[in-house]
């Protein structure tokens, strides 16, 4: 009877922040159309049901939560994220639904608005609840003109470290495609790239002396001006300031993401200046952030023999793997 007794009294301890050992840590995971099986009024989503081109069953969607559960399950060696940024995902309950699929002991809650997008894809946010709470989060909306199909907007969140009691401020991207060809959609993620450093000099002059992390499927490179336009830093006072953690894979042949057999940084984690120079913070290990790489999550290309991620599915058929991206992930830790 003590022994269950303990037991009990173990289960209901809360979990150790990650705070508390002096880390956070950060995912980025495009899920790659993370659908319900309902078909939602007002969406085009009518290929994410059972009588849909894709037959999406209630089968396959447990299935699709269940591994990118397992994906998130190992990206951090047992522990939980304490931010995860999601992107491609149906509406709130998918994310509720994918949070209880994830095995590892966590207390993440979901922060989550509807996008304008026509298909129905929004960006979500879960954060740890013991060493985060809310203190304001929105939904900023990118105008691309009457003439373009609506896009997703930038979702944000101000949360409260409980430990250092600093204030993060977190971005949650998914920017145009390059749907049409890479420069002449160029200027649409440009436009998505001017919305958030908007969001992030107005959210800074909100909560004075935050740390800000932005995350994201961008569309775009680290070269790319778009995402150099988030580095810019002539003047600390109103420039982003960003730094860009998976920058380092330029010029290598590895990514989050790969097009036709050339392997591209799309997915990106970066962090305002002020966290590494004035909160003290360090990526670990220290070349930056890296992506969540398993060989489960791969398969093999027939025509080059290479590995790739392993999509859901492709076109109209089902291949019944996690995501055509891979997570791309950061921990932060204070010395």
């Amino acid at each position: 009877m003590l022994f269950r007794c303990l037991i009990l009294l173990v289960l209901l301890l809360p979990n150790r922040s990650h705070a508390q050992d002096n880390q956070i840590h950060i995912l980025f995971y495009n899920t790659e159309n993370l659908f319900d099986t309902i078909d939602a009024p007002g969406k085009s989503d009518e290929e994410f049901t059972p009588a849909g081109k894709l037959e999406h069953t209630s089968e396959r969607y447990a299935l699709k939560l269940d591994h990118l559960a397992r994906v998130i399950d190992s990206s951090f060696s047992g522990e939980a994220p304490d931010l995860l940024g999601l992107c491609e995902v149906e509406n709130r309950q998918v994310v509720k639904d994918l949070r209880g699929r994830i095995g590892v002991a966590h207390r993440l809650a979901v922060v989550h608005f509807e996008s304008p997008d026509q298909r129905g894809i929004d960006n979500a946010l879960m954060y740890d609840t013991v060493q985060f709470s809310v203190l304001d989060s929105g939904l900023r909306l990118i105008d691309l003109g009457k003439d373009e199909r609506p896009t997703r907007g930038v979702l944000w969140a101000a949360l409260n470290d409980h430990h250092s009691k600093e204030t993060f401020v977190v971005l949650v991207n998914h920017w145009p495609s390059r749907y049409g060809g890479q420069e002449e959609s160029n200027w649409k993620r440009m436009k998505a790239s001017s919305i958030c450093v908007q969001l992030i000099d107005s959210l800074s002059g909100a909560f004075p002396d935050c740390s800000v992390v932005v995350m994201g499927d961008l569309n775009d490179h680290p070269d790319n001006e778009s995402v150099l336009q988030l580095e810019r830093c002539e003047d600390p006072l109103y420039d982003p300031c960003m730094v860009n953690m998976h920058k380092h894979y330029l010029d290598t042949d590895l990514g989050s993401h790969a097009y036709r057999g050339e392997w591209g940084v799309l997915d990106h984690v970066l962090v305002n200046r002020r966290l590494l120079d004035q909160h003290k913070w360090t990526p670990a290990p220290k070349q930056g952030g890296d992506f969540v790489h398993y060989p489960w999550m791969m398969y093999e290309n027939e025509k080059d023999q290479r590995f790739y991620p392993s999509r859901f599915y492709g076109g109209s058929a089902f291949y019944g793997g996690y995501s055509d991206h891979l997570p791309a992930r950061l921990t932060l830790r204070l010395p």
